[in-house]
């Protein structure tokens, strides 16, 4: 049975994997830069097409409504990362006294969709602002009242509005606001969350702008956020996506709704090379949370120099043999309670150069226990060095561990490189008989780390049976369009993919793209290649016999 340690442990864990999309994107947002926001005037004839075609069903939705258009805004995202300007439109109803923003949505896929805020000002110089679903991360001062509704229908959140303005002692004023009025007060928006934000002690100024400050209140915010997001997309769903207006035949053929251009767009979109050294950065921040969470496990902190030069030995493997084939914005990380990862990008790689990288990690460690225990052998007066021989077993046992066959192993990648990168459905029933198999090896052996990893696992099952429908239905398709196309419009027409976030949707296109761009294994790589691959799987029964 599970000691009581273990039980208050795995509570402690539990806890982490109901936030575990908080705490990871927490720790992803601090390492991002953010800059300081300037808004500024456009014309209507300079709005990119893209912008216009998504916004058209809003418009459409307040002209009905008697709102007369009146000056736009573009203003740069936030995010450093992020280098796709945001728009605005502004419209007002004079009758009413109402005024009317239409704000692209500012995060990747920007364009995706937008949304409308309803304002209203008094004579007070205070304002009145309605949502409906996207308030839950906007900050505000107590000049402003906030209303955020979730009716999933701008009509229902107008009718909301005024009524939400009818606020005792407050007066409503009319008038529309200039070209000029309405950069200012764009402007004003933006300073005004950022001032609210930095008294909240979420974020902290810094030379270049601004950058998320590890605190409670950062924490606190961003699981609000993420619940509510979730929220607001069970009831709001991008309605009403106009055809493109494109400049040929070809692009309205392929981006036939603002969402797939959008998804294209992201996905061919390079990501931008992490500078030197904010890989180091996360590497030390990393590693100490992976002592940490260790030390907390019951590791002794005396055993940690060697758990950890051991996974360097393995992931720097990796990181070379990612470098020697020419994979860029390569670095190595530390994973609290799983070990440590190199991660690398290469946009076509061969089943060869796979196989070698996956290789590269257990081989060095193991080749490293089996020349130290030689030595051990030749030497006698070595056995009385107590850390050498833990060296030596510890660093064989993890990495011969790590090349059995079971996925997210370096064995299990190696299994599926050369004999399942053209079956999907067989890798997903490959994935669900490894995650069977973690199951049941964290229950007979009460590991609460394998337990931990197989909720992990068992949470991406879904994901993992979307990447095995998709692959299958590309592989059968008989389309001449390339690679990057047919997967958007397979994830944009397919009945099954409709009801996934943006997010989700362009993961699925990355990890499709990038099973789809690896070559299939030739018959004699598949031959060689399994056949070393399983002799390493029977070295310890032959070390035995040796011995």
């Amino acid at each position: 049975m599970f000691s009581t340690q273990n039980i208050v442990l795995f509570i402690f864990l539990a806890f982490l994997i109901l936030n575990f999309q908080t705490v990871l994107v927490g720790f992803v947002l601090y390492f991002l830069e953010l800059r300081e926001v300037v808004v500024k005037k456009i014309a209507l004839d300079e709005i990119d097409e893209a912008v216009t075609d998504i916004i058209r069903s809003n418009e459409a939705f307040l002209l009905s409504k008697g709102f007369v258009y009146q000056n736009s805004q573009t203003y740069n995202n936030i995010l450093a990362l992020l280098k796709e300007d945001l728009h605005t439109n502004y419209y007002y109803n004079e009758e009413l006294g109402i005024h009317a923003f239409i704000d692209t949505t500012p995060m990747p896929g920007a364009l995706a969709s937008s949304t409308i805020s309803f304002v209203t000002f008094y004579e007070s110089y205070r304002r009145a602002v309605t949502f409906d679903c996207f308030a839950y991360n906007v900050f505000v001062s107590d000049e402003t009242y906030m209303f955020d509704h979730y009716f999933g229908s701008y009509d229902e959140a107008l009718k909301s509005h005024l009524i939400d303005r009818k606020i005792e002692g407050e007066v409503v004023t009319k008038g529309v606001l200039s070209e000029e009025g309405a950069k200012d007060y764009g402007q004003y928006s933006i300073d005004e969350t950022m001032e609210v934000l930095l008294s909240q002690n979420i974020i902290r100024k810094v030379t270049n702008g601004y950058r998320y400050r590890l605190s409670l209140a950062y924490f606190k915010y961003l699981h609000y956020s993420l619940k509510m997001d979730k929220k607001a997309k069970k009831i709001y769903r991008v309605k009403n996506i106009q055809p493109q207006k494109s400049q040929s035949k070809v692009e309205r053929l392929l981006y036939k709704t603002g969402e797939e251009r959008a998804l294209m767009r992201l996905l061919s979109q390079k990501p931008e090379e992490k500078s030197r050294e904010g890989k180091i950065k996360t590497f030390l921040i990393s590693g100490v949370l992976f002592i940490l969470f260790f030390t907390l496990i019951g590791i002794p902190l005396s055993s940690m120099p060697i758990v950890v030069t051991i996974l360097l030995i393995h992931e720097l493997g990796h990181y070379f043999a990612m470098k020697f084939f020419g994979y860029k914005d390569t670095s190595i990380f530390f994973i609290p309670l799983f070990g440590a990862a190199a991660k690398g990008e290469k946009e076509h790689t061969k089943p060869l150069e796979e196989y070698i990288v996956f290789l590269a990690g257990p081989l060095p460690g193991m080749l490293i226990s089996l020349i130290i225990g030689f030595f051990i052998l030749k030497n006698p007066a070595l056995l009385e060095n107590s850390i050498l021989k833990e060296f030596a077993l510890m660093s064989f046992t993890l990495n011969f561990i790590n090349l059995l066959p079971i996925y997210p192993l370096d064995g299990g990648r190696i299994v599926q490189t050369l004999i399942f990168t053209r079956y999907p459905k067989a890798q997903f029933y490959f994935f669900l008989v490894s995650l069977t198999v973690i199951i049941i090896s964290a229950i007979a052996m009460q590991s609460i780390i394998l337990g931990f990893f197989s909720v992990v696992l068992f949470m991406s099952i879904n994901q993992n049976y979307a990447l095995s429908l998709l692959l299958s239905d590309l592989i059968k398709s008989r389309s001449d369009l390339p690679v990057k196309e047919k997967i958007v419009r397979e994830i944009s027409e397919k009945e099954r993919f409709k009801n996934l976030t943006m997010d989700k949707k362009l993961l699925l296109a990355k990890q499709a793209l990038k099973l789809l761009n690896l070559e299939v294994s030739s018959k004699v790589l598949m031959f060689f290649g399994m056949a070393f691959y399983l002799f390493l799987l029977i070295l310890p029964l032959l070390l035995l016999v040796i011995a």
